[in-house]
């Protein structure tokens, strides 16, 4: 399965000051895959690949060392290879042996010409950071702060899908934005189809790799079920207190339910009576730093700079992946593949998939309102402008815009929508069709205007 994040792999590989590499994403978003099938074994042929999970005699060795060539001669002796410049250097689930992370450090400074990558998870590596902070100072560990380069691999976009099952469309899609025009009618309903699959099945690779190889969206909504159910007993592996465990899922379970409801805004007093958003912070922290939540913080009024939100716990919480989004909000798979049913849709499975889209590229979520009628699902810096972003199944209005561009000045406004590509000049409103946001997340994270290029 192709990631776009191979080219990241191979520009840090070319770099001349290059750091040792580590890979950070959410469970099951490819991070090993990435790593050993598509960028050691085609640029390379072989490579040392060290489990940490599994490998419980090297993370022991590791555990009482920091010095990068003990590390090195125990590796030799371990897996009988000559590390070199031109074998990779692969200690996966990091966050299993944090020294290994700090040892990172002696790396960059002893042993600059290896290539060595760590894959891991933050949120586990932050929990056992502070829980041998708890039991004594000596055994903390020290994060390799300068030290190190990194990439976080989110779940596919929808244009890594297309790379993965459509190439021709995918191209087609890329040409008519670039040249601002918008696609032939019938690519236009081809194009939709295939990002009404990505919505039902997502972007956890093992979905699709499932549902491109058999086509079944049965098979596919079992794989889903089966991260789901890992995610949730995650939770239960990783969070200090049955407490924490009980809060984050409850959080985690509700987000459709929250985002489905009139005021989107994400109120714990409606799944936990008596209780608000300060007494579930631990909950918070945990999904966003397993990157399997992202949260949008709320402007109001006249936006100013830097993006700040506008009250402290007033947020909406969206999940990282359209499948798991789809497969939590219980809908049949029928109304993704069935035309005449996507109009049963609720506008928050495009607003999901918007967020998602815009956190791949690195791009911060915040919302607008104005006043209790007036509201815009992102917001975005763009040349230095509050640049709106209309999130809507169909046709919206203009009231919101209006309301918005009194209290701020004037800039291009976004919707995003199932209609084809176009630009209102009068507005200054730019229509993107839904499968063409990863094109204006793209563009939006350079900072280029995605009206004047």
């Amino acid at each position: 399965m192709e990631r776009i994040a191979l080219q990241e792999l191979k520009n840090w590989y070319t770099k001349k000051r290059r750091k040792p590499l580590v890979i950070w994403g959410a469970r099951q978003v490819g991070k090993t895959y990435l790593v050993k099938n598509l960028f050691a074994k085609r640029e390379f042929g072989d490579f040392v690949y060290i489990d940490l999970k599994k490998d419980k005699d090297a993370c022991s060795f590791f555990r009482t060392n920091s010095d990068a060539e003990r590390y090195l001669q125990y590796i030799e002796a371990r897996y009988g290879k000559k590390i070199s410049p031109t074998l990779p250097l692969i200690f996966d689930e990091v966050q299993q042996c944090s020294s290994v992370l700090t040892a990172l450090k002696y790396f960059k400074q002893d042993y600059a010409d290896l290539p060595v990558i760590a894959t891991g998870s933050m949120v586990r590596l932050a929990l056992q950071h502070d829980e041998n902070k708890k039991k004594s100072q000596e055994n903390d560990f020290l994060f390799p702060v300068g030290a190190i380069d990194s990439i976080h691999v989110f779940p596919l976009t929808f244009e890594e899908y297309l790379l993965n099952s459509n190439m021709v469309l995918l191209e087609r899609i890329k040409t008519a934005y670039s040249s601002g025009k918008s696609l032939e009618q019938y690519e236009h309903e081809l194009a939709l189809d295939a990002m009404y699959e990505y919505l039902s099945v997502g972007g956890m690779p093992e979905a699709v790799n499932i549902f491109l190889e058999e086509k079944s969206y049965v098979d596919a909504k079992a794989a889903l079920k089966e991260i789901y159910d890992n995610y949730l007993a995650d939770m239960d592996t990783y969070n200090v207190s049955p407490e924490t465990i009980l809060k984050t899922r409850n959080v985690y379970r509700n987000i459709f339910a929250q985002l489905n409801k009139e005021n989107r805004n994400f109120k714990v007093s409606q799944i936990d009576k008596g209780k608000n958003n300060r007494d579930y912070f631990n909950a918070y922290q945990w999904l966003e730093l397993a990157r399997i939540v992202y949260r949008a913080h709320r402007l109001e009024g006249k936006v100013n700079f830097p993006l700040i939100e506008a009250e402290e716990g007033t947020f909406r919480l969206y999940l990282s992946d359209a499948g798991m989004f789809s497969y939590q909000s219980g809908t049949s798979q029928a109304d993704f593949f069935v035309r005449d049913k996507r109009n049963t849709l609720s506008g928050i499975f495009y607003e999901n998939y918007v967020a998602t889209e815009l956190t791949a590229k690195g791009i911060p979520l915040f919302y607008w309102t104005g006043g209790s009628s007036y509201e815009f699902e992102f917001i975005v810096q763009n040349g230095g402008l509050a640049l709106p972003i209309d999130v809507k199944r169909g046709n919206g209005k203009l009231n919101s815009l209006i309301a918005f561009r009194n209290n701020n000045p004037k800039s291009t406004a976004i919707k995003i929508s199932a209609n084809n590509y176009g630009y209102n000049e009068a507005n200054d409103l730019l229509t993107i069709p839904l499968y063409e946001v990863f094109m204006l997340a793209d563009d939006l994270s350079k900072g280029v205007n995605p009206v004047h290029k």
